[in-house]
């Protein structure tokens, strides 16, 4: 498909020649006011003037918004380039799928090393964008964390409204490629057109497009996508379903050292100020006031942060008595309770992705405000009892994930446990130490045991232990009662937000390990699966960030496998890259997967292949989704080899 222009009608403009079009100096909004009119309608704009309706939008938005419209403010390099320069390699895509899809030649996806250093010169190179543009395409979000409307539906609907073909033949075809971004391609002509868009201006047109009217946000992106190839076109679906695939939010410490080097701030503050709000946030704060605007941003109830996190594995204790608490199977939720100077109070339940989970929660909302405290944040966990044959006994996170989103296993009686306290009545208390914290945490919780509330909360179970041999025992007492295990954390230790605290040890059976999973294997038993993955390639988290093939592990029941392989297509994470692996009645063919779906799963113990050395794990077996866990936060291949000595020498 081709952009047909009339004879008399002039070249569009794109960001790198808007300013040409100003020779008379005329005020940019001039442009688009005629006499009588307070407006020029965007179809005599486009005619007249060579001005697209997505930049004219993106223009008139920043206006609006109080921004100056510079010369140079959408000259830069061309959004093909960004495409190609970084989306393409940070996407993971191989050489076989990129050939599918693009027509183009490209080199194996880099490794985590090579995808840090493409970062840090794309930080550092001038190529047209500010730091804040630039953050967003690292963070594969073009809305500055605002919410995305756009749905599949939605998607089919933008291309129906562009190409002549009939919306229950993309949804066949979607069923077929797996990704709503392969058909935007598809439909979509090779190589880039002419002229280039730039990507400041699809970067600016996206940042606003949120604000536009429905029919005002088809239009836009009608106009920009007409302008676009197949690479272009692609990214374009993947960073307004937000599924970019290349959100490098985890690589806190470099973005934080790229603030801070821009603005001469110390990147420590800019990394706590990063925990209180996002990115975005902090960016424009020091765009506008430096490093001493930091202190502005704080912590306040009703205003989501990402917890502190246990470290992986044993650990080492450094030094004892240290505090060792019951680790529960379950949902971490932050608990934030606002009151204003009528008694009105608001409340909320944060997961550590900052998702507001308080409406899923049946009861929550009442328990909180019986908090006896005017404003707080705590911190804990939403876990449950279930009934077996055998009696009660916890509730796994699969369970208490099942209950609440409708499709219970088994019933779950839900319970809240707290085990730290952030804030209390306009005090920060993140700067104390766990004694002080734990506390003032007593004292609120004491009251609600006291007391009959929707959803019963108490305080986090735990002894404190003098030795190693103290914090054993506790392991195997709360592991006797069926619980996941223990976290020891240090009484003198501050709260350290959206940290993995080296201070909190968490231990639980080494025997179940949280892995990513890397491929898929076609299944080819019977007629009911085929087409469908009959196992999983598991992964383990490497220190450069990469992941380790550990072995193969079967599916689980047949309406679980689905939903696995429903979310594989929801988030598009198949790269194109075909695999192989070795089965007894030969080899199997599957397909990898983008690392993002973490399961728990059960193995009898570690093997070591005598040729290679690599490890694998002897029958191992998925015993649940981790739906609350990102790739990154699986556990490592270092454990594994810990696992493997302890086998051998224990």
């Amino acid at each position: 498909m081709t952009i047909a222009r009339a004879p008399h009608q002039p070249r569009f403009l794109t960001g790198r020649d808007l300013v040409r079009r100003r020779d008379d100096g005329t005020p940019l909004r001039e442009l688009f006011k005629s006499i009588g009119q307070t407006r020029l309608s965007d179809e005599y704009v486009e005619r007249t003037l060579g001005l697209p309706l997505h930049l004219r939008f993106a223009i008139e938005a920043k206006m609006d918004a109080g921004e100056n419209v510079a010369d140079d403010a959408f000259a830069s390099l061309s959004f093909y380039s960004l495409c190609k320069g970084l989306f393409l390699p940070l996407s993971m895509l191989y050489p076989e799928r990129t050939a599918a899809i693009f027509g183009i030649e490209t080199p194996p996806p880099p490794d985590a090393a090579a995808r840090e250093a493409l970062l840090q010169q794309f930080l550092a190179k001038d190529l047209g964008l500010d730091l804040v543009q630039k953050l967003s395409c690292i963070l594969g979000d073009a809305f500055r964390g605002k919410k995305s409307t756009f749905k599949r539906d939605s998607m089919i609907t933008l291309l129906t409204s562009m190409e002549l073909v009939h919306r229950r033949a993309l949804i066949d075809r979607l069923t077929v490629v797996g990704d709503v971004a392969v058909l935007f391609a598809e439909h979509r002509p090779a190589g880039q057109l002419e002229p280039p868009l730039t990507s400041a201006e699809v970067l600016e047109a996206l940042r606003f497009l949120p604000d536009a009217p429905r029919l005002k946000k088809l239009a836009i992106l009608r106009s920009l996508l007409t302008r676009m190839g197949k690479l272009e076109a692609y990214f374009l679906a993947k960073l307004l379903l937000r599924k970019a695939g290349f959100g490098f939010d985890y690589q806190g410490p470099l973005l934080a050292r790229a603030l801070g080097a821009a603005y001469q701030a110390d990147p420590d503050e800019v990394a706590h100020a990063v925990a209180l709000t996002d990115y975005f946030t902090v960016a424009g704060v020091l765009q506008h006031e430096g490093g001493a605007g930091l202190k502005k941003i704080r912590l306040q109830p009703l205003v989501a942060i990402k917890p502190a996190l246990a470290s992986q594995g044993d650990g080492e204790i450094e030094r004892y008595p240290v505090w060792v608490e019951r680790k529960y199977d379950g949902i971490r939720l932050m608990l934030h309770k606002s009151t204003d100077v009528t008694g009105a109070s608001l409340t909320g339940a944060y997961t550590r992705t900052r998702g507001d989970w308080l409406e899923l929660v049946a009861g929550l909302e009442q328990t909180i405000k019986l908090l006896p405290v005017r404003d707080c944040i705590i911190d804990g966990e939403l876990h449950g009892t279930v009934f077996s044959e055998d009696g009660p006994e916890p509730a796994t996170v699969y369970d208490v994930y099942a209950h609440l989103t409708g499709q219970p296993v088994r019933p779950v009686s839900l319970k809240y446990v707290a085990f730290d306290v952030l804030y209390e009545n306009g005090r920060d208390l993140t700067g104390l130490p766990l004694a002080q914290r734990r506390q003032r945490l007593q004292q609120l919780m004491a009251p609600m045991a006291m007391m009959p509330t929707p959803v019963p909360m108490s305080m986090v179970d735990g002894q404190l232990a003098q030795t190693k041999d103290d914090v054993n025992k506790l392991f195997q007492y709360f592991r006797g009662q069926g619980y996941e295990g223990i976290i020891a954390k240090d009484l003198g230790g501050t709260y350290r937000i959206n940290t993995r605290d080296p201070s909190w040890v968490k231990r639980k059976p080494l025997i179940t390990l949280d892995l990513v999973l890397l491929a898929g294997v076609l299944a080819v038993t019977t007629k009911e699966r085929a087409g469908m993955f009959g196992s999983y390639v598991i992964g383990a988290r490497k220190e450069d960030g990469s992941f380790e093939d550990v072995g193969d592990v079967a599916g689980l029941d047949v309406e679980r496998d689905r939903l696995i392989q429903q979310e594989i297509v929801r988030e598009g994470l198949i790269t194109g890259r075909r695999v192989e692996r070795p089965s007894a009645s030969g080899v199997r063919p599957g397909l990898e997967l983008r690392p993002h779906i973490v399961a728990t799963v059960k193995f009898e113990g570690i093997t070591r292949d005598n040729v290679t050395k690599r490890l694998s794990l002897r029958d191992p077996k998925i015993v649940h989704i981790r739906s609350d866990k990102a790739a990154h936060d699986a556990d490592t291949a270092r454990m594994i080899e810990e696992l493997s000595v302890r086998e051998r020498f224990a």
